[in-house]
């Protein structure tokens, strides 16, 4: 009996689980949950306890990721645990009640159920098992899904084989992609608008951590969030691409890093600094210093971290400074805090050679969210002040007040008239998939927090001396970034092939979705289009944004293949033009 009561209990927390994380539900899932249920159990017979504590923790362990990345947990993104740093210590802030449901009957099952070895299961049982391994024979054999599309059609278990399968049959998909891709290549010349109004001046690229578009004018007890951010751009000499989005992997910022240097798409569920850091890639450092700037490039965490000390030296950074580099007079979170990184990069600046390009990565406004006593700035709502979007909105608030910080020191240095500053979010910091999040967003903004909202990032080009302001609406995304600097530098540039197309001159916006939501998703200047996660574009969201309304999934059938011609095409050009580490290398690397 003691093996029957542990399966219903189980029952119970898978659906605790499914509640929390499916986006979609099918009677398919169901099934397959019953009939994974019933061969673990009749298995293991004899070790019920261990398996319900074991499954018990699987469960936790995927409820925590789900809430924090929106996916499950593969076996490639536990290999880049180490990337998870010092946030390992932080762990008690992502742990809610919630979470601690899947584990608190534990210590119970120890000690008051006993294992009944002779325990027997009856033939509708067994018939039962029989079927099962048919149906997940079927569900493996008979059709190749992503593995997210499996966790939403089949659920957990089927998931966390097909990941397995996967991971083994890697090697062989990277193979099947040998065909040459259907792109249209997207070369920057000296015949579109606004060429050259920033030729020959420095170069100065801000990525933020965890910079989100809602944030610009927002106000909670009539405070500002982004002060700083908002008088940027609203600036003169401020352009100001308002429906940009992000297009991130798995790497996030390491990934938000690749795609803006380089105009492709990333791998998705790995990362090209991992696994690919000898790119040969056309990047925007190496365009750069072909065109006489000096290159450089600042973070405020570890050299090591996301492979960026060996990554540097191959996409075009003439030198890399990293915390070791810097005085670590304030850390905490992930790094060096961002009014030192800031100061302390500036007095580098001062005196770098000209022209320069420099890449700075901000990184107290990280996950979660969390920054000291007194950098807290804001007077929030008891209602939000002690949950993430709480944590969130201070941290951005600190991020804002040393990128402002930033601003007057350019200025007392006499760099910010000949110095482009250009700003953008590396992704998203609050997204709909988190229990909390979607519960207190929607009162803060008063309307849905829905992926459009969520995957929006802002991106700015202040120009000094230009006295051309505008709010560009185009739809773009970070691809696009690359091109669109360019442009306004006056590079021509027509080797190679950039996904993206440049900003101020395209007439049709669009953008690829990736990682957060299924690819082929995309959002155009009519459209969004959203995936279904089970992988069934017949359910997939569609909206119309001029009528406000939804219609037919065929309607969008052009910009779904357009997205995933894009990212098909950008990993045919990775998978080509980027290489591992040679092994003595590795040994080198592993050994820091």
């Amino acid at each position: 009996m003691n093996g029957y009561f542990l399966m219903i209990l189980l029952a119970v927390k898978l659906v605790l689980f499914y509640v929390s994380t499916l986006n979609s539900f099918g009677i398919s899932v169901v099934f397959s949950t019953i009939g994974w249920v019933s061969i673990l159990f009749l298995v293991f017979k004899g070790g019920h306890r261990l398996l319900y504590t074991v499954l018990s923790i699987l469960l936790f362990i995927d409820y925590l990721y789900f809430q924090n990345f929106g996916n499950l947990p593969s076996i490639t993104a536990i290999t880049l645990l180490p990337q998870v740093g010092e946030m390992g210590r932080d762990i008690k802030y992502f742990i809610d009640f919630y979470s601690l449901l899947f584990l608190a009957d534990l210590p119970f099952v120890w000690l008051f159920f006993k294992e009944t070895r002779r325990e027997k299961f009856g033939l509708p049982f067994i018939g039962a098992l029989v079927l099962s391994f048919v149906f997940i024979g079927a569900i493996h054999t008979s059709q190749s899904l992503d593995s997210k599309f499996v966790f939403n059609r089949y659920g957990v278990f089927d998931y966390h084989l097909q990941d397995i399968i996967d991971l083994f049959f890697s090697e062989k998909k990277k193979e099947e992609n040998t065909g040459s891709p259907i792109v249209e290549k997207n070369p920057v010349s000296s015949h579109e608008r606004f060429f050259g109004i920033a030729r020959g001046k420095n170069i100065i690229v801000v990525q933020m951590e965890s910079l989100q578009n809602f944030l610009v004018g927002l106000e909670v007890n009539g405070q500002e969030i982004t002060p700083n951010i908002n008088a940027f751009l609203r600036d003169n000499d401020t352009l100001y691409f308002s429906k940009c989005y992000q297009q991130v992997g798995s790497g996030n910022t390491a990934d938000a890093e690749f795609v803006v240097n380089t105009s492709l798409h990333t791998l998705g569920d790995s990362v090209v600094y991992e696994e690919y850091p000898v790119i040969k890639l056309p990047t925007l450092p190496k365009i750069m210093k072909a065109n006489g700037y000096h290159t450089i490039a600042f973070h405020g965490n570890v050299a090591w971290f996301w492979n960026r000390e060996e990554v540097y030296k191959h996409i075009g950074f003439d030198e890399f400074v990293s915390l070791e580099d810097f005085k670590p007079d304030e850390i905490f979170g992930m790094g060096l805090a961002d009014v030192s990184f800031f100061k302390q990069s500036m007095e580098r600046l001062k005196n770098f050679p000209r022209p320069f390009y420099a890449f700075l990565i901000t990184i107290s406004s990280h996950t979660p969210f969390v920054i000291p006593e007194e950098h807290r700035k804001l007077d929030l709502p008891e209602e939000i002040r002690d949950t993430i979007v709480g944590h969130y909105l201070q941290s951005v608030h600190y991020a804002d007040e040393a990128f402002g910080i930033f601003l007057d020191e350019l200025k007392r240095s006499g760099l910010y008239d000949n110095t482009v500053i250009i700003l953008y979010g590396d992704h998203a910091g609050l997204y709909p998939f988190n229990r909390e999040v979607k519960s207190i967003m929607p009162k803060l903004l008063g309307k849905e927090y829905s992926f459009d909202i969520a995957l929006n990032i802002p991106f700015a080009i202040h120009v000094p001396g230009s006295n051309i302001h505008r709010v560009v609406e185009t739809v773009g995304g970070q691809i696009d970034f690359l091109p669109t600097i360019l442009n306004i530098l006056g590079i021509e540039y027509k080797e190679g092939f950039f996904m993206g197309q440049d900003l101020l001159n395209t007439k049709h916006g669009f953008v690829a979705l990736r990682y957060h939501v299924p690819d082929g998703s995309f959002i155009d200047d009519e459209r969004v289009f959203i995936v279904s996660w089970d992988g069934r574009l017949d359910k997939s969201f569609y909206l119309n944004k001029k009528t406000g309304e939804g219609g037919n999934y065929v309607e969008c059938l052009d910009g779904y293949v357009r997205a995933i011609q894009q990212i098909e095409a950008s990993k045919y050009f990775i998978l080509r033009n980027c290489e591992p580490l040679a092994a003595e290398e590795q040994i080198h690397t592993s050994s820091r």
